[in-house]
């Protein structure tokens, strides 16, 4: 009798129904690796375009400490190492245009200046606590929904004088302040880093002072009896003659005390307001008389420099004072 040859188990091939369950396991891991593949290849590219911004933020410094100045808009993509994100989408540079000129008779358009007219607001109202001033400049990527989502302000809701970057949380819905490109409101996406004029001075190695005036208080007087105090400013970009600044008085009254003058002796309301020529220049300024009305007197003081020689965008630095006239000695 012909007997069945046995087939050993370490020869036996898998059963039907063992190949199912194997095509099941590898069909699952493929449907999970898909699943996945999305959310990995976002933060992959999330994470390269946050390295490219920062290289970008880099490379504009670079530039601003050799040539003195920030790179212009039509510069900028030339002065960075990559000008496109990882979607390959153009990186948008927001810039004060003034830090890209440095102005006549002067060698520097950074290190001398001590605000911007630039201020990036963190939520759609510019929360004044919330908002960063004095931005020297802005770098975006518009992310993986391919729509740069951050624009700019001026009036309303943004401080009076200043153009505001409207920065929002991640996720913030039907936001699109930029409609240049894609004019389509959504989930805010954007990868954003901001400079600050100090940050700016800091990675530029300046070594001037920020115009800033030195006196931290005003002597006080005595109802007739001679009264002088000298006010002193410093940094900036000072006059080369006919003197170093301009300077303005803003009393909270209206006018200085009763027997006290000012050299040079421009007062006004509104100092922001009075235009340019109408500030007296001097190295220093100068209050003198004999005060006759005991009180205490509020005053606003202005000084401005030699930063914009053609135009109106001069660095200028304020202090409050407190000029307080006691009875006679």
């Amino acid at each position: 009798m012909k007997r069945d040859k046995i087939v050993p188990a370490a020869q036996a091939g898998f059963t039907l129904i063992e190949i199912a369950i194997v095509l099941i396991v590898v069909g699952l891991v493929l449907v999970l690796g898909i699943t996945l593949m999305g959310p990995l290849t976002k933060s992959v590219k999330r994470n390269e375009t946050k390295e490219i911004v920062n290289a970008a933020v880099e490379s504009i410094a670079s530039f601003a400490s050799s040539s003195k100045r920030l790179p212009t808009a039509a510069e900028f993509p030339n002065a960075v190492r990559n000008p496109n994100d990882a979607w390959t989408k153009p990186l948008l540079y927001i810039i004060d245009a003034s830090l890209t000129t440095i102005p006549v008779g002067t060698t520097d358009a950074i290190c001398g200046r001590k605000s911007t007219g630039y201020t990036v607001c963190r939520d759609a109202v510019c929360t004044v606590a919330a908002n960063i001033p004095n931005v020297a400049f802005v770098v975006v990527s518009g992310a993986e929904n391919y729509n740069i989502q951050t624009g700019t302000l001026i009036g309303g809701v943004c401080p009076a004088g200043q153009t505001c970057v409207r920065v929002y949380e991640i996720g913030t819905p039907n936001i699109d302040d930029y409609p240049a490109d894609l004019n389509r409101p959504e989930d805010y996406d954007d990868i954003v880093k901001w400079v600050t004029l100090d940050e700016l001075r800091t990675k530029v190695g300046c070594q001037g002072a920020q115009l800033k005036i030195v006196n931290n208080e005003l002597p006080y007087g005595y109802v007739n009896s001679i009264y002088t105090a000298t006010v002193y400013a410093d940094g900036g970009i000072p006059y080369a003659a006919g003197g170093k600044y301009r300077w303005c008085i803003q009393p909270a009254s209206g006018s200085l005390p009763a027997g006290i003058t000012a050299n040079p002796n421009t007062v006004s309301a509104n100092c922001s307001l009075l235009a340019e020529s109408s500030w007296a220049r001097a190295d220093s300024l100068v209050f003198s008389g004999t005060p006759t009305t005991q009180n205490s007197y509020q005053m606003t003081i202005f000084v401005r420099d030699n930063n914009d020689p053609t135009g109106t965008n001069d660095n200028i630095a304020q202090k409050n004072f407190v000029l307080t006239i006691n009875p006679q000695s």
